[in-house]
Formats: structure tokens, C-alpha cells, sequence
């Protein structure tokens, strides 16, 4: 009944609007948005048939194909030359040969050896198929250098030829955003590199909940990818580290055995934003050999053509993932990753916002792309070769708007828009906030570093900007369950695991109503005389915006 009276509300709301920020509402078509219709598409893209669509999989192409048929029936124009949806992603998927992977330490000249899935794990190394190294240890705190936020952990250590090992967080104190970047692998590894590393080790502190050591296990052993450029280099293979080791964290403390310190003293640092580097004055010997496999993936681009002649040059993107993680290692009897949530919803509600524009009378000034993307799971794969790689010519991309598991076991009272600080598309939320009579709240939880874990981070680093939006954790008065305890218990328990199957409590109203706030969002930018620019002094405008 409440959910039903939320629903007639918030179309009462949107009736009653004419004009909002100089801009119509397009009523009918927020309207036409079917709920039925996207649990009708999770339920099929997640059922055990596809078998947890990874890419290069008979399950990803059966979802692939299921998803341009649906692309022709909205009547989407094909990006790819005009005739097709198909966006070939060359891929590598590599696995690490476990029993001929080794890692020791040598503390004082005696040689320790650590035990592989129980003490560490190594990430395939995609560029040399049998890669190894001795080298002294280094630790370099979190590994962050940025000087931009007053924070360096590299300003009193000499890295170069040596294995660094870091904490796989940044500090508290920067901001929500800004900490996810600074935690990002790729923007850690990169900084190594330049000075002069040869390997890294990462472990977490014991507080952090982003996944337990048993679930990063399990998902190590499907593998990874990184897509290939046309001289068949895998993009951030990172060739100059031998060797990339995930350590459990309850071992970290064989780091320090010869160091002078304590882990405990490392973790209240670190708590406390110290930025910190010392040598452990042990040395670590490290052998990996990773298994190749060419895999041909691929993502699909449809356009709804934009009506100013001036403007339709310019595109709006929207983008959900396919992909999911497979079979893998069982966990309550089940072996199949179904990937309802992550990402079969997202999916689900971008073929409805696509179903909501070509119900407008008109299509907005500016053109749409719908993209639906592959390897999101293995590192935002085929968000970011589509966004190095444009299939349409003078194409100019001015925004993003990313979907990916928004949660919806619940109705949506508030939204949470990651990237809405950064640019001028605060607007546009602030617009379609107000349509819809939704509150916008700030980040629940900073430390799980959402804000780089989607595909609109691919967009962001081309200078794009860019929005993921989540819901809030408000509630209505008759909801007993804490949902600031319940969703993030779900990212522990379910997440990445066989149970995010259609065996939830869906909220599909809660659904529509994200399909409604990113169809107005990106409605809005479309329609809006000028491009969406990043704020002045923005941290990722600086520095990606040129």
C-alpha cells in the first residue's frame, strides 16, 4: 500500500509539471516506463541458461544477442558503421598456473615459504607468460602521492628496484571521491613505476570490508582480462612490475617481523592520515606463470539520433555491463554467478531508459548513445576501449551517465549521484530530483571507493564528465529494516557470490523509479544550450579535463 501511495504521488508530482528550470517535463514518457519490463529482462539475463555471461562465454552471447534483438525493437541506429551493434573488444584473459607460482621472504638471510590462496595471491602478469624477481621490501604506507591534497607517502623512500608494499586504501581525510581515485590499482601501480619499482605487494587493513580473503580467492581463480591495443598490447599490463601479490591480511605482520614496527602501529598511521615509508629490511623472491587465452569480446552501441542539426554531433552516453563472473568455485551448493543485481538490473533499466526516449514525440537536441559493456567485473574493460576507441566519426561525448546494481530492495526516497560535485551536472540532478520529489544524499560509505568501481570512471578519465547514481538509505516509517546495515550486509554476503540470483526481495516499482531519474538526467543534459563543463578547481577536472 505505501509503496503503491509513493508511486501515485511522485506521478501526481510529475503530472502537475509544465516547465522546471526553463525546461519542459516529458511526461508520457516517464510514464511509459514499465517495471514489469525490466524484471522481465533480469530474469532472463540472470537465469542459470546464461551461466553468468563472462565474456568469451556461449552465456555472454546468448545474453549479447538477446540484448540486440531488444536494440532492434526500440528501433536504435547501429554505431558501428551504420550496420551493425556489434563493437568487437579484443581481449586476453589470463590465469595464474598456482602450483608453479611461488612467494618468499628471506628475513636475515633465512628463507620463509608462504603458501599460495592462504597467505597470497598473484595477478596474472599479461604481459610475460613465466615472470620472476628478488628484491629488497619497501612499505610506502597507502602508496599515494598527491601533492594536490597535501599527502605523500613516496617523500622520504627510494623505490627504484625494489617490490613496494602498500595498504589497498587511501587516506580518510581526502575526500570521498578524491580517496577512491588515490585507491584505484592502477593509479598506485602507475606511480611505482615511475619510481623505479619492480613488484607490488598489497594487503588490507582489518577493517576494511570490501571483500573477504575467501571471496577474493574465489574470484582469482576465474581469471582476469585486459583488452588489447592494435599492436596486440594488453592496455595497463603494467610490464615493468614482475610480480603483483594480493596478501591476506591476517599474515601481514611476516612484513614487518624485521622492521622495528608493528602492524598495529602501521594501521593507527594510517587511521590517522600519517603518511608514512620505511624499508623492512627483508627481501621477497617471486616466480608467476600465467596461462593465455585470446578471447573476443564485445560491446553493443545503438544511437537514438539527436533532432538539432547543430547539436546532434554531440552524445549523451549511457552504459550498463553484461558481463557477470561465470562458474566458479561453489558457495552454498551453487556454482553459477548469476549477476541479477550486478548486473542484470543495470542492464534491464537501460533498455527501459531507451524505451523511454523513443516514447518522446521528439528526441532531444543532442543524440543518445545506449551502450551496453563487457569485462566491467575485470576492470572496466569495454567502457574504456569504447571510450579510446569511438566507433562514431566526429562523435563528441559531453556526459555519462553509468547504471550499475543501484539498489532497489526498497523504495527510493533519496539517491546518492557519485561525480554530481565535479560538474555542472549537479543541474540537471538538482532537476530531476525535484520532478521525481527525491532528496539527494551524500556518499554512506566513503571507504567503499565506489566512485571508481563503475564504468563512468572510464569516461571520467577522458575528460568527460560523468554520473553513477546509487539510492540512499531513507525509508518510509513503516520499514522496520536499517537499510544503512542491510545494504551494505548485502555487498558481504551476497555480492559477488551465486545468491545475487532473482531470489531477492526486488523492489521493481524502486527499479523504474532509477530508470525515471537517469532518463530525466540525461534528458535534461541533452536538451541544455550548452555542453556539461567540470567545475572550476575540480580535482578531476584538473585533472582529466584538458
Amino acid at each position: 500500500m505505501k509503496k503503491s501511495l509513493l508511486t501515485g504521488i511522485s506521478l501526481l508530482f510529475l503530472c502537475s509539471q509544465t516547465l522546471l528550470f526553463g525546461q519542459s517535463v516529458p511526461k508520457k514518457a516517464v510514464q511509459a516506463i514499465n517495471p514489469d519490463a525490466i524484471k522481465a529482462t533480469m530474469t532472463y539475463l540472470s537465469d542459470d541458461l546464461l551461466e553468468g555471461r563472462q565474456p568469451g562465454t556461449r552465456g555472454f552471447a546468448l545474453a549479447s544477442k538477446y540484448i540486440e534483438t531488444q536494440f532492434m525493437a526500440l528501433g536504435l541506429k547501429p554505431a558501428i558503421n551504420g550496420n551493425s551493434y556489434l563493437q568487437k573488444v579484443p581481449l586476453r584473459k589470463g590465469i595464474v598456473r598456482e602450483k608453479e607460482s611461488t612467494l618468499s621472504l628471506f628475513v636475515n638471510g633465512k628463507e620463509e615459504v608462504l603458501d599460495y590462496n592462504k597467505h597470497f595471491i598473484f595477478s596474472p602478469n599479461f604481459i610475460n607468460e613465466s615472470s620472476e624477481i628478488e628484491a629488497p621490501l619497501v612499505f610506502v604506507g597507502f602508496g599515494v602521492h598527491a601533492p594536490e591534497l597535501n599527502y605523500d607517502d613516496y617523500q622520504n623512500i627510494d623505490v627504484k628496484g625494489k617490490i613496494v608494499v602498500m595498504l589497498n586504501a587511501a587516506p580518510e581525510s581526502f575526500g570521498s571521491n578524491e580517496r577512491a581515485y588515490f585507491t584505484n590499482n592502477t593509479v598506485k601501480f602507475n606511480e611505482a613505476i615511475k619510481r623505479g619499482a619492480v613488484g607490488a605487494i598489497s594487503f588490507s587493513v582489518p577493517t576494511d570490508k570490501r571483500s573477504t580473503w575467501d571471496a577474493t580467492v574465489r574470484r582469482s581463480k576465474q581469471g582476469s582480462f585486459k583488452w588489447l591495443d592494435e599492436n596486440n598490447i594488453a592496455k595497463d599490463g603494467f610490464p615493468e612490475l614482475k610480480g603483483i601479490v594480493t596478501l591476506n591480511n591476517e599474515y601481514a605482520e611476516k612484513l614487518f617481523s624485521n622492521s622495528g614496527k608493528k602492524a598495529e602501529e602501521i594501521y593507527a598511521n594510517a587511521k590517522a592520515n600519517k603518511a608514512q615509508s620505511f624499508p623492512l629490511n627483508i627481501s621477497a623472491k617471486l616466480k608467476v606463470k600465467t596461462a593465455y587465452q585470446f578471447v573476443q569480446g564485445s560491446n553493443l552501441v545503438g544511437i537514438i539520433e539527436g533532432s538539432d542539426p547543430k547539436l546532434k554531433d554531440e552524445y549523451v552516453v549511457y552504459a550498463a555491463h553484461l558481463d557477470h563472473f561465470g562458474i566458479g568455485a561453489a558457495v552454498k551448493n551453487d556454482s553459477i554467478y548469476n549477476g541479477a543485481h550486478d548486473n542484470a538490473s543495470g542492464v534491464s533499466i537501460l533498455l527501459e531508459i531507451a524505451h523511454a526516449y523513443r516514447a518522446l514525440p521528439k528526441t532531444p537536441k543532442r543524440s543518445i548513445i545506449i551502450a551496453v559493456v563487457t569485462g566491467e567485473e575485470y576492470g572496466l574493460l569495454g567502457s574504456d576501449y569504447f571510450a579510446n576507441n569511438l566507433p562514431i566519426k566526429d562523435a563528441k561525448m559531453v556526459a555519462n551517465l553509468a547504471i550499475d546494481m543501484p539498489f532497489f530492495f526498497h523504495p527510493i526516497l533519496d539517491i546518492v549521484p557519485y561525480g554530481a560535485q565535479h560538474s555542472s551536472l549537479s543541474k540537471q540532478v538538482a532537476q530531476a530530483t525535484k520532478v521525481l520529489n527525491l532528496k539527494v544524499s551524500p556518499d554512506p560509505f566513503p571507504e567503499q571507493v565506489v566512485f571508481v568501481r563503475s564504468d563512468h570512471f572510464s569516461f571520467i578519465k577522458k575528460g568527460i564528465p560523468a554520473l553513477f547514481i546509487k539510492s540512499g538509505f531513507m525509508t518510509v516509517p513503516e520499514d522496520s529494516v536499517d537499510r544503512s546495515k542491510s545494504d551494505v550486509a548485502w555487498r558481504s554476503t551476497i555480492y559477488h557470490t551465486p545468491q545475487d540470483d532473482m531470489n531477492q526481495p526486488f523492489d521493481f516499482q524502486a527499479a523504474a523509479t532509477h530508470v525515471k531519474v537517469n532518463f530525466l538526467i540525461g534528458y535534461f543534459t541533452a536538451n541544455e544550450s550548452t555542453a556539461p563543463t567540470w567545475n572550476k578547481g575540480d580535482f578531476f577536472g584538473g585533472k582529466f579535463g584538458k
